[in-house]
């Protein structure tokens, strides 16, 4: 593996453990530590996309298909829904910081809360795109087991995902939430969310490439 492969799986391991930091404030609160981790999340996108910047010189370049079409609509909802955040963010930075120079605004936390909701998926949608190597080889090497594995992992996942009431952050519900317990709890839940979405991910991928 080269150093800047290292570096790219380095920084996005640590984007994926942030955001379920981030997600978990019910849970752990501080709002200092949560503006402190808020920043430090933008820091990493930042390196992520210069460490990617490949990408968008390649938009022009080569032949279009159903996965390549299907990745560039995740990642431009993305970075849209990562404007919104950082928007959200500032406009809650009277709360946390007291030198920010925009004051609390009463519609930063609802963006706020929504568009976290949407990042959380985009990227648990956004993983499975990129991991379609790994669920194939998770697919050979469990052969006739995989079918059964896979629907109890969408089950587990779809039930981890109506229980964490993002749906109803995504729509701007206010329904109310029951968090679990206890981070691990919370940890597993969300982890359980980001199975669904990369699952779903590599079904639009299956039903895509049979057009």
């Amino acid at each position: 593996m080269s150093a800047r492969r290292a570096v790219k799986i380095a920084v996005d391991a640590a984007m994926f453990g942030l955001m379920l930091w981030l997600m978990s404030y019910p849970l752990t609160r501080g709002l200092l530590r949560h503006g402190v981790c808020g920043c430090l999340l933008f820091a990493l996108f930042i390196c992520h996309h210069l460490l990617n910047a490949g990408w968008y010189r390649a938009l022009g370049r080569g032949r279009w298909n159903f996965r390549r079409a299907l990745l560039t609509a995740t990642d431009a909802l993305l970075l849209i829904d990562i404007v919104a955040l950082a928007a959200s963010s500032l406009a809650l930075a009277g709360e946390v910081f007291p030198f920010a120079p925009f004051p609390m605004s009463f519609w930063g936390r609802g963006l706020h809360t929504a568009s976290a909701a949407w990042c959380f998926v985009l990227v648990a949608f956004h993983l499975g795109l990129h991991g379609q190597g790994l669920w194939s080889r998770a697919q050979r090497g469990m052969g006739r087991a995989w079918p059964v594995a896979a629907t109890a992992l969408a089950a587990f996942g779809g039930f981890s995902f109506l229980e964490s009431g993002l749906w109803s952050d995504m729509l701007l519900l206010g329904e109310p939430k029951l968090y679990p317990a206890n981070l691990p709890a919370f940890v597993a839940q969300y982890l359980g969310v980001t199975l669904f979405f990369c699952l779903a991910a590599q079904a639009f991928l299956r039903c895509g490439s049979r057009k």
